[in-house]
């Protein structure tokens, strides 16, 4: 490939404006965007070049893509993916599911261009200041040919595997910090309602060995990822403790969601055998399922 002398991005929106920004401080950047405003605004503040026609992008290496739905990545790349030379690089760093990528590169292909995904981990603030995280997935070769321009947009870049996984990186992330944002509001409720201060409760939670880290780090990084379910505390008593819970918010008359739903594992989990083993053993319930938790290879260490 050769050298990067120019990227294209498109989407100048609340993530993209900045994204643009960065890789503008490195690279000639070439800009496409619905909005007028934000392309005349990226001319003037980044010395952007407008992308009139899917032409202007014949001497272009990489196309970074930060748009909003995957529809959206697919009709753009079935526009311009004839216009692109051979062996250039798309990297999608919108918020995708792995088959979308995948799609994606069924409509480069043909044309000899190559895709990677870097989803970005970051809010607008953090992109800003160059401490956003990028997950990525991809070819090595197609990685380490875009590899100056993913250096321009976050320092911080973890390569997760083959094409998707990046992007199936991020949305596992933010799966789980929307189901914990839930639990949270439900315990700061209850801990209103009965008193507890929640500048404690939050310096309770967040201790490396207490609530939202030991069922990480150890829980399900040394217990499940082993498969050793020896000693610990009984799953058995950690359903007491999810029932006392349920009792608590019952009758300060708080609605549960995340937390009662939880608490159903926990009795699937006592019913399917399980009660005596560490309570980390809920994991065993998806293997029940033929859906392991980890892959067996990894009980194997």
């Amino acid at each position: 490939m050769t050298d990067i002398s120019k990227v294209a991005v498109y989407g100048l929106g609340n993530m993209g404006f900045p994204l643009a920004r960065r890789i503008a401080a490195g690279f000639a950047v070439q800009v496409h965007d619905l909005s007028n405003d934000m392309l005349a605004k990226a001319k003037a503040e980044l010395d952007a070049e407008p992308i009139a026609r899917p032409e202007d992008l014949a001497q272009t290496p990489v196309v970074v893509l930060c748009l909003p739905s995957p529809k959206i990545s697919m009709q753009v790349l079935r526009q311009i993916a004839p216009h692109l030379p051979k062996d250039a690089v798309v990297v999608e760093t919108s918020t995708v599911n792995p088959a979308d990528v995948l799609a994606c590169q069924e409509i480069v292909a043909a044309f000899g261009i190559r895709i990677i995904d870097a989803s970005l981990l970051a809010g607008v603030s953090q992109m800003e200041a160059g401490s956003a995280t990028l997950l990525v997935g991809g070819d090595a070769d197609a990685i380490d040919a875009a590899k100056p321009v993913l250096d321009a947009i976050a320092e911080k870049q973890i390569v997760f595997g083959p094409l998707g996984t990046g992007a199936a990186a991020k949305v596992i992330n933010n799966a789980v910090a929307h189901a914990v944002m839930v639990v949270v509001a439900e315990a700061g409720s209850m801990a209103t309602a009965t008193g507890v201060s929640i500048d404690k409760l939050v310096g309770l939670l967040s201790d490396p060995q207490m609530g939202l880290h030991r069922p990480l780090t150890y829980r399900f990084a040394k217990r499940v990822v082993e498969g050793d379910y020896e000693g610990g505390m009984p799953l058995d008593a950690a359903r007491k403790d999810s029932r006392l819970a349920l009792e608590l918010a019952q009758s300060e008359g708080i609605p549960l969601f995340a937390i009662q739903a939880s608490h159903s594992v926990y009795e699937m989990a006592a019913r399917g055998g399980y009660a005596r083993e560490d309570y980390a053993a809920i994991a065993k319930l998806w293997a029940d399922w033929n859906v392991p938790t980890v892959p067996a290879a990894a009980t194997d260490k």
